[in-house]
């Protein structure tokens, strides 16, 4: 079984505020979506994360 974020995390991960992660999902709709737990906690998949992560890089590799 993958390995899973809160949303403290995903936000530790890259250095900004659980803000700004909702407001990337809202405004790059290539972010991850959170996956929701039955009892409504929010968990983020590391692997999606590390996947978006090469994509933005190959992205901007592209873009230089």
């Amino acid at each position: 079984m993958g390995q899973f974020l809160p949303i403290d995390g995903v936000a530790a991960r890259y250095a900004t505020s659980k803000h700004s992660i909702y407001r990337w999902i809202r405004e790059q709709r290539e972010f991850p979506l959170p996956i929701v737990l039955p009892s409504g906690i929010k968990r983020w998949a590391v692997a999606e994360l590390v996947e978006w992560e090469s994509r933005s890089r190959a992205s901007a590799d592209d873009l230089a």
